[in-house]
């Protein structure tokens, strides 16, 4: 089956905005896209290669693509439904297109927020959203992060995330991931933002974040059951959680990644 596309799509001045459903099994043989993309997993998994190296995304990781970047793409059993961003004039956009270094995915990914701000636009065009605001706020964030890429970080710190993306609902506080690693918490915070370009204490809000979105989009688990299994204290912890990191209410981002 081919991709296809749900929903409006916005238009302003130098991009455009699309909610963008692939079918399970979608395949795509290496090509490239003449524009800059930005895009957001809101639902289901998507895995990319670019010479050779892949990434395997789900819920709210966010891949930057500068224009020419040769890929190829193949999409999970579920499917998988995204937020894509195309920046058709960078010059027009942008201080300096550099900023944005080299394609990198991160997960879960810097721009979620004004990526799902502009989602919301699409499905609620009544919002209070700018849209044009809110490509100044994502690209302000995108060219702001580390271009870091797989293997790029020393070993230590790809552990220290492989730890934080592989626990449970349990989690792990700061001290004992720094135990574990026989490094002191400062030396763990500061070489995991010079790394992925967030606090260590926000990526594992994040990947909580991730779980509880997975639930949200995937299953018809109620927002108390949603809350247990993603390891929050209960509901309604999860839904301040969730509106201070997304600027959205559990059931709206539901709806967002079901269409």
């Amino acid at each position: 089956r081919e991709l296809y596309e749900t929903g409006p799509s916005l238009t302003g001045r130098g991009f455009v905005v699309e909610r963008v459903h692939y079918a399970a099994g979608y395949r795509r043989e290496p090509h490239s896209h003449e524009t800059l993309g930005i895009t957001l997993v809101l639902d289901g998994h998507l895995r990319e290669r670019v010479r050779g190296v892949e990434e395997d995304s789900s819920a709210l990781s966010v891949v930057v693509k500068p224009a020419g970047t040769v890929h190829e793409n193949e999409v999970g059993p579920r499917g998988a439904c995204t937020i894509a961003v195309t920046i058709l004039d960078s010059e027009a956009l942008l201080d300096d297109a550099r900023d944005l270094g080299t394609w990198r995915w991160s997960h879960p990914g810097t721009g979620v927020q004004p990526l799902l701000a502009l989602g919301r636009a699409l499905v609620q065009p009544s919002s209070a959203t700018d849209p044009e605001e809110m490509v100044h706020e994502l690209l302000g964030e995108v060219t702001g992060a580390p271009a870091t890429r797989p293997g790029d970080a020393p070993s230590w710190i790809r552990r220290a995330r492989e730890t934080l993306d592989d626990l449970g609902p349990e989690g792990i506080e700061v001290r004992a991931l720094a135990d574990s690693l026989r490094v002191h918490p400062v030396s763990l915070t500061r070489a995991f933002r010079r790394a992925y370009g967030i606090p260590v204490t926000r990526y594992r809000r994040l990947v909580r974040l991730r779980r509880a979105a997975e639930q949200l989009a995937g299953t018809e688990q109620s927002l108390s059951a949603v809350a247990q299994l993603a390891g929050y204290a209960d509901q309604p912890h999860m839904c301040r959680e969730i509106r201070s990191l997304t600027g959205l209410a559990p059931a709206v981002f539901r709806a967002l990644a079901r269409g």
